[in-house]
């Protein structure tokens, strides 16, 4: 009974495992959300009164890099244009996100005034 308890245990984990959405392929647009989310957190860290930070999709670039910069893996290097709303209205920005995979996410983000 045991045995049949722990067998359909494992089957069900196993299935629940091949569904996940964790394993479904990732592109481009996941890595740049990550980019947005990460730094709209450092943003917010250094000013408190940030409100959003978005990246136009249509303009980024994606170069994969695949290397070490210093102690850190950066797979990926995305730039291109955003907007930034720092609390004194929006403005356009260029911006550049480091990117170690999709799993570790962005290491860094910088903008840089249009």
């Amino acid at each position: 009974m045991a045995v049949r308890i722990a067998g359909a245990l494992l089957a069900a984990l196993s299935l629940s495992l091949f569904s996940s959405p964790a394993l479904a392929q990732r592109n481009k647009f996941d890595g740049l959300r990550q980019c947005e989310r990460h730094a709209s957190a450092q943003f917010r860290q250094l000013n408190p009164q940030f409100r959003r930070f978005v990246i136009d999709r249509a303009s980024v670039s994606e170069d994969k890099y695949a290397a070490q910069i210093g102690t850190q893996f950066v797979s990926t290097i995305y730039h291109g244009k955003a907007m930034l709303d720092a609390g004194s209205g929006e403005k356009n920005v260029r911006f550049i996100c480091l990117h170690a995979g999709y799993r570790r996410g962005p290491l860094f983000v910088y903008t840089m005034a249009e």
